[in-house]
């Protein structure tokens, strides 16, 4: 890789983008951890814009507002904002198809932000984690067929980082052994 390709502007905002990404999930106070969502889904929603992929970058803009909604309400209030979040989401997801759909893969980062939404809904951080998880394969096959080759490094990170958290964070079933 030629070092202009390194000091492209658009290099920086994308391991910005990353980092963020990677300290965002290590974040345990939760408004903190949206706050830095916030952040990485913008930066890495405007390095989608700048590479090409408006459908994406149109999808990580809705994800980061609502990340930034989430870090601007306090925790007693969080379960008041889950149906407008939502409907804002599934506002803006059908608007931003109307302004970008140019092939079904411009669907994909619609149909992850729009899921994720909806597994809220169960209030159960099992299946959220889930959802997100899945996501990022639809995630991956957007930016393959784009072209947006660095994101799918991100994508796979982000998608292993969620993984570990499914089996970390897994329902622990009570063993029933008799003693011999």
């Amino acid at each position: 890789m030629p070092l202009n390709d390194l000091l492209d502007p658009s290099s920086f905002v994308y391991v910005l983008g990353l980092i963020l990404a990677m300290i965002c999930t290590q974040i345990k106070h939760r408004r903190k951890m949206m706050l830095i969502k916030f952040l990485a889904d913008y930066t890495n929603a405007y390095y989608m814009f700048l590479m090409g992929g408006l459908a994406g970058a149109l999808s990580g803009f809705i994800a980061g507002t609502g990340g930034l909604v989430q870090a601007a309400t306090p925790d007693k209030h969080l379960k008041k904002t889950i149906w407008p979040r939502i409907i804002g989401a599934l506002s803006l997801s059908a608007l931003s198809i109307y302004i970008s759909y140019h092939s079904p893969i411009d669907l994909l980062p619609m149909i992850a932000v729009v899921g994720c939404r909806l597994m809220e809904l169960h209030h159960n951080p099992e299946r959220i984690r889930l959802a997100y998880f899945l996501s990022g394969f639809l995630w991956i096959a957007y930016f393959l067929v784009s072209g947006i080759y660095l994101m799918v490094i991100t994508s796979a990170i982000m998608n292993v980082m969620f993984l570990i958290g499914l089996i970390r964070h897994r329902p622990r079933i009570a063993a029933n052994i008799d003693p011999i």
